[in-house]
């Protein structure tokens, strides 16, 4: 037996290399959802983290197989759409977040920066899929919201431009209510 891994020692060291670089992968994409998914979850709530963690996916996958005939694995596009859900989040509410939104900006960008510097130094990182990636989260997001608005009453609404996963205040007028609360209170409709 020693023979043959003797034998066969430099492809069992290229299989170790692209198994340790699969791993690191994975603990780098499951580090990254572990940071950046809950941020992303708490802003826009659990339907729209999926529905911009799945746009960032298939547009990431279909970018990928459009612009490379490399092959594209992991989940590292979904990832990148995360991050510019974020990018959008912050964006658009700037002037009412101030201080807050500019250094979130500032981190994602020296973020963004600093992967696609790695990406483009590594031929083995499908960039595409990463580009793509970020744009399905990034339109998606801008789509579903959230955006927050606040109303001349001083109540805060989720007004998305398509609201089908905006928040809903508590207490509509359908219920008699006051149509919400402003700030942190208010709840992720059912619609």
């Amino acid at each position: 037996m020693n023979n043959y891994i003797w034998a066969s020692k430099d492809a069992l060291m290229l299989w170790g290399a692209k198994i340790n670089s699969a791993i690191a992968a994975g603990q780098i994409n499951s580090h990254t959802l572990a940071t950046i998914g809950p941020h992303v979850e708490l802003i826009a709530g659990s339907s729209r983290f999926m529905a911009v963690y799945l746009a960032g996916a298939l547009a990431g996958t279909t970018a990928s197989f459009l612009l490379t005939p490399a092959p594209s694995v992991g989940a590292s596009a979904a990832l990148f759409g995360l991050g510019a859900a974020l990018g959008v989040f912050y964006w658009r509410h700037r002037a009412s977040m101030g201080r807050r939104s500019e250094v979130m900006l500032q981190q994602l960008g020296l973020t963004l920066a600093i992967n696609m510097a790695y990406s483009l130094a590594s031929k083995r990182i499908d960039n595409w899929g990463h580009i793509g990636g970020m744009v399905g989260g990034a339109a998606v997001s801008w789509l579903l919201g959230p955006k927050f608005t606040r109303l001349p009453n001083g109540q805060i609404a989720d007004t998305p431009p398509l609201p089908v996963m905006a928040y809903r205040p508590p207490g509509g007028a359908a219920d008699g209510g006051s149509g919400g609360a402003g700030g942190l209170r208010l709840v992720r409709g059912t619609s």
